[in-house]
């Protein structure tokens, strides 16, 4: 017995001497960087850096038009609003769409009754989708021409997107009951 424990008194004193004598081990992270002392630059690098060319807009709405969680935001938009029937046609609906590091996501839904809905957008903001019902003009509002991101207006017979900056106006899409409608998905893709 007494024999037992010396040897294990000895193991643990050897084990702890080991434990505090070796230095830690360095993690990942603690390894200086390249970047340590400043950014990167591409105007920096030995390589021709194609220019940043802004995407287009219509290109863009295009695409998102097809994106799955898209296609399904528009048909509950418009299933909020009674297939565009409530508040005898003009209560309205919508959401933003946004993206961060290639994964696009549906924020900030709103509701109002007429001409009065307000969707908070933010910096990852790439465009903003809202319902015209039947009792509206199904064609962007004047004001929604104004938005800085494309803004997509679903209705019972088309889904246009506005271009911004200008005063584009495109219908991308057709309504509920054609085989292109916004609530189907795309045939072709983007």
């Amino acid at each position: 017995m007494f024999r037992r424990a010396s040897l294990a008194a000895i193991f643990m004193l050897l084990f702890l001497t080991f434990a505090v004598a070796l230095p830690p081990r360095r993690t990942h992270y603690d390894e200086p960087s390249i970047d340590s002392e400043g950014y990167f630059e591409p105007s920096e690098s030995p390589r021709p850096q194609p220019e940043a060319v802004p995407p287009d807009p219509l290109t863009l709405a295009r695409r998102l038009a097809c994106e799955p969680l898209v296609i399904r935001s528009f048909v509950q938009a418009w299933k909020a609003t009674l297939n565009g029937t409530r508040g005898r046609g003009l209560a309205e609906t919508g959401f933003a769409i946004e993206t961060f590091k290639s994964s696009i996501s549906i924020q900030g839904w709103s509701q109002a009754v007429v001409n009065d809905l307000l969707i908070p957008a933010d910096d990852y903001t790439v465009a903003i989708a809202h319902v015209h019902g039947r009792g509206a003009d199904e064609r962007p509002a004047s004001v929604d021409i104004q938005s800085r991101v494309p803004n997509f207006v679903i209705s019972q017979n088309a889904l246009y997107v506005t271009t911004p900056g200008t005063d584009g106006v495109a219908r991308i899409r057709g309504g509920v009951d054609e085989s292109d409608g916004w609530n189907k998905a795309c045939l072709q893709g983007p």
